[in-house]
């Protein structure tokens, strides 16, 4: 999506604060592209959501309660460690 959109309602024309919104909502799974949603694992899924979840606490308007970026990145290992031991071996 673009980050400036006057497509998007009035109130959601700055992607920020229209994730926030679809974020308090509990919709952001309404907001996945529904061809990478096709086919997906219910691990794929919760993957996804837990990504949603991680990049809206980087949104957090206080700077204190953003996660380091050091954060973000063993959040991301750990979610791709997840990921990638429950793939079987070929």
């Amino acid at each position: 999506m673009k980050v400036i959109d006057f497509n998007r309602g009035e109130e959601d024309v700055n992607l920020v604060v229209y994730m926030k919104r679809v974020m308090k909502e509990e919709r952001l799974m309404d907001v996945v592209d529904p061809v990478i949603k096709e086919g997906a694992s219910k691990l794929d899924l919760e993957t996804m959501k837990a990504l949603g979840f991680l990049a809206a606490s980087c949104l957090d308007e206080q700077r204190q309660n953003r996660p380091s970026m050091k954060e973000v990145a063993d959040e991301i290992e750990y979610m791709i460690g997840i990921v990638t031991s429950d793939v079987p071996a070929s």
